[in-house]
C-alpha cells in the first residue's frame, strides 16, 4: 500500500510540472496583447505617415518640387527636387519627371517608377497655395485618380504638395510688376515692362543684342549686362533713326533686391542716374530713370 501511495504521489507531482512547464511556454510564445492597428478616427497607421510626405498646401514652401505618392498598382513615394526648363516646365527626379503647362495649368505627362501617362487634360486637379517671394516658389497641390499607364502596366493614382515656380501658377504675391518712368532731358518716359537678360545673348542677324530695351514712342534706352562683373550700363539712347552711344562711365546705376518672381528671375528696384549724355539734335542732357526690372538668370 505504501509502494502504491508513493508511486501516486510521484505521478501527481509529474504531471503538475508538466503543466507548470506547459503555461511557462504558452506564456513566452504566445505575445501580450497590443492596442488596435488603426488609430482612434479610423485611420490606418501609415496615413499620417503618407499625409507628411504628401505635404502641406498651407505652409509656406521653402524649395521647388516635393514628393508625389502613387497609389494603386503600383505604390511609392516620388521625390522631385530640380526644375526642368527645357521646351517645358517640369520637376524632376532620380525616378520620376512630371510636366506642366498649358492655361489654365495642367499635367502634360508624368513618367513616375517606370511608369508613364499623358493625362487628359481635366484628369488631374491643380490648387494653388501660397507663394513665397523670397525664392519666387509657390506650392501647388496636384491630385491625379485613375490614370492608366501607356503601355497598359498599371492604373494608379497620384498625389502631392509640390513647390514650383511662382509664375507658372501666375502667382507673384505683393511684388509690382515691371516698368517705370525716366526723364531725358525735358522729355518723360514711361515704360509698361522692364526686363534684363543677365547673359551673354545669342548674336542674330538682325536681332538686338542689348540686354535690355526700354520704349516710349520714338524713344528707346539700350542697357548692357557684363557677365564679368554682373554690372548694368546704359548704352545708348535710341530717337528715332538717331542710335547716340552713352560714355561708359557716363551714368551710375544702382539697384536692390525686392524678390523673387521665380527662381530664374529676380525683381530689383533699378535708378540710373546720368548727369550730362550728348544726344542729337538735342544736345547734351541729364537722364534719370526709376524702374522695376526682372532680372532674367542665364537659361543654360
Amino acid at each position: 500500500m505504501n509502494d502504491w501511495l508513493r508511486s501516486l504521489a510521484v505521478l501527481a507531482v509529474s504531471f503538475a510540472g508538466v503543466v507548470v512547464v506547459t503555461v511557462g511556454l504558452a506564456v513566452l510564445i504566445v505575445p501580450a496583447p497590443v492596442g488596435s492597428s488603426e488609430t482612434p478616427d479610423g485611420a490606418s497607421p501609415g496615413s499620417s505617415a503618407t499625409r507628411a510626405a504628401i505635404g502641406d498646401l498651407d505652409a509656406l514652401p521653402s524649395a521647388i518640387g516635393g514628393t508625389l505618392v502613387m497609389t494603386g498598382d503600383r505604390e511609392a513615394q516620388l521625390l522631385v527636387n530640380r526644375e526642368s526648363t527645357d521646351g517645358q516646365y517640369g520637376l524632376t527626379g532620380d525616378d520620376a519627371r512630371i510636366f506642366l503647362g498649358g492655361d489654365p495649368l495642367t499635367v502634360v505627362q508624368m513618367n513616375l517608377d517606370g511608369l508613364s501617362f499623358f493625362p487628359e487634360p481635366d484628369a488631374c486637379e491643380i490648387t494653388p497655395g501660397r507663394f513665397n517671394p523670397a525664392i519666387g516658389v509657390a506650392s501647388a497641390h496636384i491630385g491625379c485618380e485613375d490614370l492608366a499607364d501607356i503601355r497598359d502596366s498599371g492604373v494608379v493614382s497620384v498625389e502631392g504638395v509640390l513647390g514650383v515656380a511662382g509664375d507658372m501658377l501666375r502667382m507673384r504675391g505683393d511684388l509690382p510688376t515691371s516698368g517705370g518712368t525716366a526723364t531725358v532731358g525735358d522729355e518723360t518716359l514711361a515704360f509698361a515692362e522692364a526686363r534684363l537678360y543677365a547673359f551673354p545673348l545669342i548674336a542674330v542677324v538682325g536681332a538686338d543684342q542689348t540686354n535690355m530695351s526700354l520704349v516710349d514712342g520714338e524713344t528707346t534706352l539700350l542697357f548692357t549686362y557684363d557677365v564679368q562683373t554682373h554690372g548694368v550700363a546704359l548704352a545708348y539712347v535710341q530717337r528715332g533713326d538717331e542710335l547716340a552711344e552713352v560714355a561708359p562711365g557716363a551714368c551710375s546705376i544702382s539697384s536692390q533686391l525686392i524678390g523673387m518672381v521665380n527662381p530664374r528671375v529676380r525683381l530689383l528696384d533699378m535708378t540710373v542716374r546720368c548727369l550730362a549724355v550728348d544726344l542729337p539734335d538735342v544736345g547734351t542732357v541729364p537722364i534719370d530713370a526709376s524702374l522695376i526690372v526682372e532680372e532674367v538668370a542665364s537659361p543654360f
